[in-house]
């Protein structure tokens, strides 16, 4: 028999935007069927963590706070390290509990999170990209039906079917993320060289259901080219964005793997 397909991809995926989280901070987001639990301690850390306390379960984003370098339970006050270990508690030595940690990281300005159906850890890091492509200054979010896969694929068409500019890269950085830099063939009313940089990104928040940021910016100047080399897809999995043709307006990724 065909073992069934799991419902979430491997890869790294959009919890939010590195500014949403100020130091302090704790919020909830939907992820892969369930809660994730973002926060960032004072000295800057973040972390992403499943949201419920080892000890009797309580919800850490519904009323968890942070204290200094400590993620701390709302229910019994049992204070959680960056590492996930309980450090504290009013009772006494702390126990040896721990939270569960989410693979995550921050890069381009946004926040992301690992899934991988058999559990497996990142197989390396987020690619650098240059300056002038990072860290979005404005998004858009929606939720809708579809896997992130298709989503992704559908809205980059989208962005570049209807935009006469000129073609300058497309980077696939897995399932449910793309970035698109792209050059205005009419500058209009700018006579300076610009361009703009856009970001789609579809995060799977239960079955058949996805979260979707699309997020950019406005580039003075050229735009730089994106890097040739993506990071590899797992095998057997699809890749977002595939289909394309050479010319003004059309997804052209910059290599076969892309």
């Amino acid at each position: 028999m065909t073992p069934p397909t799991p419902p979430y991809p491997r890869g790294w995926f959009c919890i939010g935007f590195s500014r949403e989280w100020k130091a302090g901070s704790v919020g909830t987001r939907r992820f892969t069927g369930g809660d994730a639990v973002v926060y960032r301690t004072r000295r800057g850390v973040l972390r992403v963590i499943r949201p419920y306390c080892p000890h009797l379960g309580a919800h850490l984003g519904a009323g968890g706070t942070v204290d200094g370098e400590y993620l701390v339970c709302p229910f019994h006050r049992f204070a959680f390290a960056p590492d996930g270990t309980c450090a504290r508690t009013p009772y006494g030595t702390p126990p040896k509990a721990s939270l569960t940690l989410l693979p995550s990281r921050e890069a381009y300005g946004i926040v992301w999170a690992w899934h991988s159906p058999d559990g497996a850890p990142p197989p390396g890091e987020l690619p650098a990209l240059p300056g002038p492509l990072v860290s979005p200054r404005a998004f858009r979010v929606t939720e809708e039906a579809g896997s992130p896969e298709d989503v992704t694929e559908r809205v980059v068409g989208r962005i570049l079917s209807r935009s006469a500019s000129r073609h300058v890269g497309l980077r696939v950085l897995g399932p449910g993320a793309a970035l698109v830099a792209i050059e205005p063939v009419r500058r209009h009313l700018c006579a300076a060289p610009w361009g703009l940089v856009l970001w789609v990104l579809a995060t799977p928040v239960s079955p058949g259901r996805v979260r979707r940021w699309t997020a950019g910016s406005a580039v003075v100047g050229p735009v730089a080219r994106l890097p040739a080399a993506p990071l590899p897809h797992p095998a057997g999995q699809k890749d977002p964005v595939r289909r394309g043709r050479s010319g003004t307006g059309s997804p052209t990724p910059s290599d076969p793997g892309s």
